[in-house]
Parts: C-alpha cells; sequence; structure tokens
C-alpha cells in the first residue's frame, strides 16, 4: 500500500513539472525586430557573400544577444527607400542615420550617439577645387534624403544662402556618387568621411577642404510606437555600457572596419584640424563673397546712376562727376580689401616658410657627418613646406662613437613638424645629458620622453630607426620602432627588423613597459646600410596606381648599392619622381646610406 501510495504522487509531480516547464517556455519568447539598413560601408553592408556585416550590425548582434532578441534585417539600395520603410513601420530600427531636428519630427531616436560623421567634398584627382564657390555651375553627385545634402545645415541649403547655382544629381548611394567622378559625369560628389576614407582608392578621386558640420549617427525607429520607449531603453543603456568600456564590441568592431590603430590617423586631432583648416576656410568664403556682394551691389547703384544721367539735362554735368569720383572712390576700397586678403595670403605661407627654417636649423649639418660618416647620402623630399620626417645625428667623443637615426613622425606638415622637434630635442637629452650611447636604451628612454612631453591625452609619437657605428671595432648597432635596417653584403639584401610598436602612440598603452632589442652587426668591406621612413614605399604611382612596395625597395636598393653614394641618391631620387609620374606625393620621404670600406 505505501509503495503505490509514493508511486502515484511521484507521477503527480513529473506530470506537474512538464506543465509548468512548458509554461515558462511559452512566457519567456523571443522578441524579433526588423532592421533596415541600406548600403553604407564601413558603417552597414551587404557582403559579396550575402552576408550582412559593419559597425552597426556587430553592435546590434551583441544588444540581440544580450536582450534575447531576434533581428530579422531589410536591406534596401537606398537610404531614400529605408526612410520610406521607417514612415510606414516596414521595420522597427533604420541603423546609421544621422540626427537632426527636422528628422526628430518624423522618427523617433535613441539618445545615444554610435558615431559622428561629416560630410566631405570630392573632386577628381587633377580637380583644383578648394572652395564652395568653386563649385558654381559645377555637377554635383549627392544621395537623395542624405542629411549633409537636405540638412538644414546641408549642402543645398548652404549653396542657397550663399547664391550658389548647382547642378545637383541625386543618386542611390556614395558608391555611385564616386563612380560618377571616375567616369567625368559628375564634377564632384558629397560623400561622407567615412565611406570616403575608406574607398577614395579606388577611383581616381580625392578630398577637399569643403566639409560640413560633424553629425551624430544613432538608431531610428518608427515614430510613436508603443515599444518604442522599452525598445529606445535597451539600446542606449546597452550603447552606453559599450561607450564606457574600451574593451567592448563596440570599440573592436571600430578598430577593425576603421582601421583604427595606434600607427593610424588620429581621428580626435583631425576633428580639430578639420575644424581650424574649415574656419580658415569659411573665412575666405565670407570675404570672397563679401567683395562679390559689394561689386553687385555697386554695379546695381551704376546701373542706377546712368539712368539718372539720362534723364538729366546738360546741366546737371557736375552732379555727374560727383557721383562718378565716389564711384571710384568706392572701387579704389574694394582694391585695397583685395590686397589685404592678398597680404593676409603671403603672411600665411611666410609664416610657414619660416617655421622651415627653423626646423632646417636644428637638423644636423652636413660638415658634422661627413666628418665622421665619410662615405653617405641623405635624400630628404617633404611632402609639404615643412616635413614629419626628420634624421639625428651623434658623435661620442668619449668612445669615438657615432649615432645616426631616421624617424618617421605622426602626419606631415606643420604636425608632424612639431613632432620632428621634440623628437630631435628629446634624443639630444638622451645622448648628451644622460650619455647613452646603445641604441635599445636610447630608443627606451625616449618613449618614456614622448609620454612625460605629451602627458596622457596625446596619441601622437613616431617610428624610429637609429644605427650605431664603432668604425674601429668594425662593429654597427642597431634598434627599431616600427622600422628595419637594410645591409646590402656581396650583391644580396638583408633586412634587420626593428620591434613591432612605435615610439608613443595611443594613450592605452601608457602604461605598458616596451623593450628595445638592440642587433650587433659584424661589418665587411664594401658593407652599405640603409634606413628610410615609410614615405617611399608607400608611394602611389606606376601604371596601375599601386604601392611601390619595401619589396621593389630592396630590390632598387640591390641594384644600385655598388655605386657612389652620390649617385645612389639621385637613383633614388629619379625612380620616385618617375613612379609616382602626375601623381601626387602622399607623405614625406626620407632615405639614408652609409657604406663601410
Amino acid at each position: 500500500m505505501p509503495s503505490a501510495y509514493f508511486k502515484s504522487r511521484f507521477l503527480l509531480f513529473i506530470l506537474l513539472f512538464g506543465v509548468f516547464s512548458k509554461l515558462n517556455a511559452q512566457t519567456k519568447q523571443t522578441v524579433e525586430y526588423r532592421v533596415g539598413l541600406y548600403e553604407n560601408k564601413p558603417l552597414a553592408f551587404r557582403d559579396t557573400d550575402g552576408g550582412f556585416k559593419g559597425i552597426y550590425i556587430d553592435i546590434l548582434e551583441h544588444i540581440a544577444l544580450q536582450q534575447d532578441w531576434q533581428l530579422q534585417y531589410v536591406y534596401e539600395e537606398s537610404l531614400e527607400k529605408c526612410l520610406e520603410n521607417l514612415e510606414k513601420g516596414k521595420i522597427d530600427i533604420l541603423v546609421a542615420l544621422g540626427y537632426s531636428d527636422e528628422r526628430a519630427k518624423k522618427y523617433d531616436f535613441t539618445q545615444e550617439t554610435v558615431i559622428t560623421n561629416w560630410g566631405e567634398i570630392y573632386v577628381h584627382k587633377d580637380s583644383t577645387m578648394r572652395s564652395i564657390l568653386n563649385l558654381e555651375n559645377k555637377k554635383v553627385a549627392v544621395v537623395k534624403g542624405n542629411v549633409y545634402y537636405e540638412g538644414s545645415h546641408g549642402l543645398k541649403h548652404t549653396a542657397q544662402q550663399f547664391k550658389i547655382p548647382i547642378q545637383y544629381q541625386e543618386v542611390q548611394s556614395f558608391k555611385e556618387a564616386l563612380e560618377r567622378i571616375d567616369k567625368n559625369q559628375a564634377d564632384a560628389a558629397l560623400i561622407s568621411v567615412l565611406y570616403g576614407e575608406m574607398h577614395q582608392k579606388e577611383y581616381q578621386v580625392q578630398g577637399t577642404p569643403i566639409v560640413f558640420h560633424p553629425n551624430e549617427l544613432r538608431f531610428a525607429l518608427t515614430k510613436d510606437r508603443a515599444h518604442n520607449p522599452q525598445l529606445i531603453k535597451a539600446l542606449d543603456d546597452e550603447m552606453k555600457e559599450m561607450l564606457e568600456d574600451e574593451n567592448s564590441v563596440f570599440y573592436q568592431s571600430e578598430a577593425r572596419w576603421l582601421n583604427r590603430t595606434a600607427s593610424t590617423v588620429n581621428y580626435a586631432w583631425l576633428l580639430w584640424g578639420l575644424a581650424i583648416v574649415g574656419g580658415v576656410a569659411a573665412l575666405f568664403v565670407i570675404l570672397s563673397f563679401v567683395l562679390r556682394r559689394q561689386v553687385q551691389r555697386k554695379t546695381a547703384e551704376l546701373v542706377k546712376k546712368n539712368r539718372e544721367i539720362q534723364e538729366l539735362n546738360e546741366g546737371l554735368e557736375i552732379k555727374v562727376q560727383e557721383r562718378t569720383a565716389e564711384v571710384m572712390q568706392q572701387k579704389a576700397e574694394i582694391e585695397v580689401q583685395k590686397r589685404e586678403l592678398e597680404i593676409i595670403n603671403k603672411q600665411m605661407r611666410d609664416s610657414i616658410t619660416y617655421a622651415r627654417n627653423i626646423q632646417e636649423a636644428i637638423l644636423p649639418e652636413e660638415d658634422k657627418i661627413a666628418k665622421y660618416l665619410p662615405d653617405y647620402f641623405i635624400l630628404s623630399l617633404p611632402r609639404d613646406i615643412v616635413s614629419g620626417d626628420f634624421h639625428w645625428f651623434a658623435h661620442n667623443e668619449r668612445n669615438h662613437f657615432n649615432l645616426l637615426a631616421v624617424a618617421d613622425c605622426t602626419g606631415h606638415g606643420v604636425p608632424g613638424a612639431f613632432m620632428s622637434m621634440l623628437g630631435k630635442s628629446s634624443l639630444d637629452y638622451i645622448m648628451h645629458e644622460k650619455q647613452m650611447d646603445t641604441p635599445g636604451q636610447i630608443l627606451q628612454e625616449l618613449q618614456a620622453d614622448v609620454y612625460r612631453a605629451l602627458g596622457t591625452n596625446a596619441k601622437d609619437g613616431m617610428d624610429i630607426a637609429l644605427c650605431g657605428f664603432d668604425f674601429a671595432q668594425k662593429k654597427a648597432y642597431f634598434a627599431g620602432a616600427q622600422s628595419a635596417l637594410y645591409l646590402v653584403r656581396a650583391g644580396e639584401v638583408y633586412v634587420i627588423k626593428g620591434e613591432k610598436f612605435p615610439i608613443g602612440g595611443s594613450v592605452k598603452y601608457y602604461n605598458e613597459v616596451r623593450n628595445f632589442h638592440t642587433h650587433t652587426i659584424e661589418l665587411m668591406s664594401g658593407d652599405t646600410l640603409y634606413m628610410t621612413s615609410d614615405g617611399f614605399p608607400d608611394q602611389f604611382g606606376g601604371a596601375d596606381n599601386m604601392k611601390y612596395t619595401s619589396r621593389r625597395f630592396r630590390d632598387l636598393l640591390k641594384k644600385i648599392a655598388d655605386q657612389p653614394m652620390t649617385t645612389q641618391r639621385q637613383a633614388l631620387h629619379d625612380e620616385h619622381r618617375m613612379w609616382r609620374g602626375q601623381g601626387k606625393q602622399i607623405d614625406d620621404i626620407l632615405v639614408v646610406g652609409v657604406k663601410f670600406a
């Protein structure tokens, strides 16, 4: 009897457990959201395998996993079609949409900004357009519905304010816009800067200083849906958590798709640089606009005065002379304003040229180098007036040890020149004050010195190759930070690689200990050693507009190593000029060679 009783109770428990498990599974159903996206690489796009990828896709997949959502992607070729789907409620979420007050009246937006983007005018690589005034009566390809085109601070509104007539060609995507420039079907195109930087090398195009204000890209939702408050809160909470974590999916995806590493462009400084350039460009645009309006106003006055002259009789000749004198005075004032503008341009260029003279003054003197390195050459080809590449030389009187360095600082032009002056002064201090002459130890100290000088808020640095020469012992000592030493011996090229990290760089490496290894090289008669920045091998050119590459550079060194050093320098110069052709030099170039007798 007890056995039958317990068996019945056990069977009842099993039955109830199954019923509750089924009820629990039914109450915990996965929520499904339809996500709209359009071709906007690297933010969101359809890959060649049919899958969907990009920064927004990585973020949404992570949030869906955390929130137990099921995502259904709805892909459209154009932004216009995505906006139509969002208005009609065919999708729940639209990715990579720029926020504006006008759009906030039509759609609901999240509070957190995923990424900041801005618009930039791209033109053919042979074009000289640099101002919005140059767009007058030009054919400009624009993406229909894009905020940089139709927004309150977009190109369309700005052109109307300045009364600049533009022939707009509305297209479906940034890709189609760039293709129109490439095929000479359009004079210019309005492109998002993230898309332009990733794809400009695929076309015969270049960016310009004509940019528009930064725009916050967020998630957009169909207006006033019941589930919007809960959905927006979930998206904002997850996004805020990712933004506060340097190792989150957001930063990993950003580094992957935008290639934001320690040696790439510093976007914070780029935004400041764009703001400064934009401010200067805006100043010139405003001055040009004011001058043009003054000319138009004075011309209208002249027409009016001519009508008055026709209506007056011969007795009004004195009045005509007075008016004529007034017009001449006004024209003279306009000429004065033009001359003042020319003076401002000249002063700016003179200031940068003077900065070049200062930079050249701190570089080592040729006579000093020639005294201790009797057979050498230095090829320096700055991209701009001032350079971010620099060479450094020091001689230790105590042990007759010679040090020679080639450094490539972050950026080029004025920012790179400032960084080069910091590097040169730090090397002088380390060599003469701290009396260090081992290349690895010098780079170790230089790493610490750069962070001490720039502080934890800076992300700049340099690649550097440093070689020491002890000719009495027939030895060379080398250490490098993302730079190599090329040794040509008996017709063969040997590459001695440095470390895979730079001096300085991203602040997340601030507390990281970097060890720089010193390589020892037994020198033989006829050996030739070379150090270079990345400007020479990275130059685009040739028949297919490709990079010169390190392989071609090694082959060239092997070919010219037996020639006199002055001949080698000229050969390198001629090779770069021939490879570049009519193209633009993309970076500063610095190559140094030393021959051991």
